[in-house]
């Protein structure tokens, strides 16, 4: 199928395929979840997960706070220039992790750590060692854990990454987006590549690997021509890591992207032109394309870990080291515990609500039934490692998979036809072109797409192309 790469064959498989659809950071997909799945439900699921006292667990922070809202963003944040806000929300947090600490007993291993948001760098000097040390007083980190964090290189200084490193922190990503002026004027994102170089040489300076580039593409004003010079400049610093993601345009659920001009963002064919390019010049600079959209240097145990077909994938992104259980602490923070999902309000109203009260914050989530824990297997598997071995998935599940997926398979065959996946016997290959179209892929075996399950026919996607 390799003529499909280039020119008309290619641009039709884009419009055949490209339509809305789940990225599957989850499954069940958020919108399946339930508000009758509560604080009792999840206390039940962390005093199930206790018993497993061996089993490390992966912990998220989520840090809602930044000073200045990018029209782009999708996350759950709020604009403020309030240390003592922040402090307030702090003692929160730590009120939670009280309350999840209890329900945990002595299971008190971190294989996993993880900050995000909104922007962790938002908190003063004291504020992070403060939040650090809520986590290491309470639980053990591994020997090995991976502690990561989000930076925005326009407010984090030299001194900040030296304070980090101190603490423990071993992985750092950085929001870059893109290098070119005119997409970042356009997208309310001003930030210079000395910024970032800068933060990045301070990075490397403290010995630092696994620095990951977070990239988006499909936004406004972006061409070809200078998204391919925003790739090339970061090939030349050469990160660890590149995550690049599509923008989902959704200002009905993100009304800030409303400030976004809808008449300069690139049509679907040039967006589509835009990550084809990426993956041509990442894989020239040496980089190797793991999941559906990050690149990491061959040296990188991501790509030695997608080789060998163990790479794993969570809430927090691609990984090897992720538990069975992560739990996720703060304002709209999810957790996945003893085979159920678990959100907390995403507003802080209903969270500090919660709080104050003495009660865990979780305001919707689900508990997964026996066909959920089979697709998320499934789903797991295309999205990370491109292959689904059916004769393991038979001895795991108890399941004959002919029988079990004799629908799926029949939808399948089409995009077999198409060279985007190969089925040999027992053995589920999605090929190099098929790896554009993995979200597709992946959404045959959804259960919850289906007519008969589709509980909201508002939710809206992002566009899988």
């Amino acid at each position: 199928m390799a003529e499909l790469y280039d020119g008309a064959g290619l641009i039709e498989l884009v419009k055949k395929y490209d339509r809305p659809g789940p990225r599957y950071t989850s499954y069940p997909t958020v919108p399946e979840w339930s508000d009758t799945f509560g604080p009792a439900q999840y206390g039940e699921a962390l005093a199930l997960a206790a018993l497993q006292v061996d089993e490390p667990v992966s912990f998220y922070l989520h840090i809602p706070y930044c000073r200045k809202r990018c029209w782009f963003c999708g996350c759950n944040t709020m604009v403020s220039n309030s240390s003592e806000r922040a402090g307030e929300y702090l003692a929160r947090v730590e009120k939670e992790l009280e309350m999840v600490k209890a329900a945990l007993g002595k299971r008190d291993k971190i294989s996993q750590f993880h900050w995000g948001g909104g922007t962790p760098s938002f908190l003063t000097d004291e504020q992070t060692i403060k939040a650090y040390e809520m986590f290491s007083k309470r639980f053990t980190f591994l020997p090995d854990a991976e502690i990561s964090i989000e930076l925005d290189p326009r407010v984090t200084s030299a001194e900040r990454v030296a304070l980090l490193k101190k603490l423990g922190f071993n992985r750092l990503s950085m929001g870059v987006q893109d290098f070119n002026d005119d997409v970042q004027g356009a997208i309310g994102r001003n930030q210079t590549e000395a910024e970032t170089e800068a933060l990045y040489r301070s990075c490397r300076e403290q010995g630092y690997t696994g620095i990951n580039f977070d990239l988006i593409y499909g936004l406004p004003k972006q061409t070809p021509e200078s998204f391919g010079a925003t790739i090339k400049q970061v090939i030349a610093l050469k990160p660890d890591r590149v995550a690049m993601y599509s923008y989902a345009h959704l200002p009905q659920g993100k009304a800030h992207q409303l400030m976004i001009d809808v008449t300069a963002l690139p049509t679907p064919e040039v967006k589509f032109e835009l990550f084809h390019l990426a993956r041509r010049l990442f894989a020239e600079g040496g980089y190797m394309q793991i999941g559906m959209d990050h690149f990491v240097l061959p040296t990188d145990e991501l790509a030695k870990a997608a080789v060998k077909g163990k790479l794993r994938r969570n809430f927090m992104g691609y990984t090897v080291v992720a538990s069975r259980d992560w739990i996720g602490v703060g304002m709209s923070s999810i957790s996945f515990i003893n085979n159920s999902f678990a959100q907390n309000f995403n507003g802080l109203t209903g969270y500090n609500e919660a709080i104050d009260n003495g009660r865990l914050a979780t305001n919707k989530g689900m508990k997964l039934s026996a066909d959920d824990l089979v697709r998320q297997h499934v789903i797991s598997e295309l999205m990370c490692n491109f292959r689904l071995d059916l004769s393991e998935v038979s001895s795991r599940y108890y399941i004959n998979t002919d029988e079990y997926f004799r629908e799926e398979f029949q939808r399948l065959q089409p995009l077999v036809d198409d060279g985007l996946v190969v089925k040999d016997n027992n053995l589920i290959t999605i090929t190099e072109i098929g790896r554009i179209f993995v979200r597709n892929i992946a959404m045959i075996f959804d259960a919850y797409l289906k007519e008969d399950r589709r509980k909201d026919s508002k939710v809206q996607f992002s566009r899988t192309i």
